[in-house]
C-alpha cells in the first residue's frame, strides 16, 4: 500500500514549504497566486544555475505577468488545497484575472521536505521576498537573462541559462565559507591565497585554495 507521503513529488513539498515560511498562519496578507509562481521561478532558476536542473517539475511560459506554469501549477494547488494549504476566500483581481491568497493549512497530510541546497535557495528567497509586492518580484524576474526577449506563451527553457563547472561552483563556496571564516584570519598568507584563487581562477590556484581551506579549517577548530 502506498505511502501517504509517496504521493506528493518533489514540486508539492517546494509549494508548501514555500508557503509555510511566507504565510504560517491566517492573515490578511496571504501568499498572492502571482507572486508564488514567480518565487517557484526563481527557485528553479537558482537550483539550475548550480544543479542543471529543475527543483520543481513546473513548465514556465511567458504568460501576461512573466513566467508562469499556466498547466500544471493552479491543478497542483487545488490538490494541496484544504490539507497543506488554505485558500483565503477572498481573492484579488489583476487585469481582469482573479488570484487567490494561500496560507499554510492546519491539517497537512505530510511534511515538506527538502534537501539542504534547495531549502537556502527558498530560504534566502523567502528573506529577501517576504515583504515585497507582487510587482516589486516582477520587475526583478523582468531583470533576469533567461527572459529577455520571449514572446507570449513561448515556453522558458532553463537550459540557456549555463551550468557552473565545479571550480565555479567551489570558488562560491569559498567566497561563503570565508566570510565567516576570515572575519579572525590566521595569516596574510591565506588571505592572499583565497583572493588570488578568487580573482584570477586557475587549475594551480583553486588547489591551492582548497588546501588552504582545509588547513583554516582545521586551524579554526585548534583554535
Amino acid at each position: 500500500m502506498m505511502n501517504k507521503e509517496q504521493q506528493f513529488d518533489q514540486t508539492d513539498h517546494l509549494i508548501v514549504y514555500l508557503i509555510r515560511k511566507l504565510a504560517p498562519r491566517v492573515s490578511k496578507a496571504g501568499v498572492l497566486t502571482i507572486s508564488l509562481a514567480k518565487l517557484l521561478f526563481l527557485a528553479d532558476y537558482e537550483y539550475f544555475k548550480v544543479t542543471g536542473k529543475q527543483a520543481s517539475g513546473l513548465k514556465y511560459i511567458w504568460y501576461k505577468h512573466g513566467p508562469y506554469p499556466l498547466t500544471d501549477f493552479e491543478p497542483r494547488l487545488a490538490r494541496l488545497e484544504g490539507y497543506e494549504i488554505v485558500k483565503l476566500p477572498k481573492s484579488r483581481v489583476i487585469d481582469g484575472r482573479p488570484y487567490n491568497l494561500f496560507y499554510a493549512g492546519p491539517h497537512p497530510r505530510f511534511t515538506p521536505h527538502l534537501d539542504q541546497p534547495l531549502k537556502q535557495i527558498i530560504d534566502r528567497l523567502t528573506e529577501i521576498f517576504r515583504d515585497a509586492t507582487w510587482e516589486a518580484l516582477l520587475q526583478y524576474v523582468y531583470s533576469l537573462d533567461v527572459v529577455r526577449g520571449l514572446q507570449f506563451e513561448e515556453a522558458i527553457d532553463f537550459i540557456h541559462l549555463g551550468v557552473k563547472t565545479e571550480d565555479e561552483i567551489f570558488l562560491d563556496a569559498i567566497a561563503t565559507e570565508f566570510k565567516q571564516e576570515l572575519a579572525s584570519p590566521l595569516s596574510t598568507e591565506h588571505l592572499k591565497v583565497i583572493r588570488e584563487a578568487l580573482k584570477e581562477p586557475s587549475n594551480e590556484s583553486i588547489e591551492m585554495a582548497k588546501r588552504m581551506l582545509r588547513r583554516q579549517r582545521t586551524a579554526s577548530r585548534l583554535y
